[in-house]
């Protein structure tokens, strides 16, 4: 099941600290659950599916796919929402609050509250983010800190 949030591409794939093959685990009913070692990425996905079976997996793999946004679809959907993506100058990626994920393939969103940045989630596109920013501030917060940018 591929991913644009996990630094491997792959859900439940993560790489070991030291660099030394990958870890698989899964969330089961709001715990962690380790699967196994494996030493590439694409070893522990097929790990990752087997454990969760053939129509689980596929299915994991459809939402997934589905899951991502291009940056055509996350402008319609902001505005069918009324809501104003947030764009920036000060930003590398163009949106407020949407970074360049270091640690994988696409974008961290985050938001700064009483002094500390809170998490709202990861994305494939720039787009995808500011729409998730967007929708964190609201209709009307959205579109006054787009007038203000």
């Amino acid at each position: 099941v591929r991913s644009s949030r996990s630094s491997s591409g792959f859900e439940g794939v993560c790489a070991k600290s030291k660099g030394r093959g990958f870890n698989v685990t899964r969330r089961r009913d709001g715990r962690t659950q380790h699967i196994g070692c494996t030493a590439t990425a694409e070893e522990g996905a097929l790990l990752y599916a087997r454990e969760l079976g053939t129509e689980a997996s596929a299915a994991a793999a459809a939402a997934a796919a589905a899951e991502s946004m291009t940056a055509a679809e996350a402008e319609q959907a902001a505005a069918a929402e009324g809501l104003t993506l947030v764009r920036s100058s000060r930003s590398s990626t163009g949106f407020e609050g949407v970074y360049a994920n270091s640690k994988c393939i696409g974008f961290v969103v985050g938001r700064r509250v009483d002094g500390r940045t809170r998490h709202i989630g990861c994305t494939a596109t720039a787009e995808e983010g500011a729409l998730l920013y967007a929708r964190e501030l609201g209709t009307e917060a959205s579109a006054a800190a787009a007038a203000a940018a």
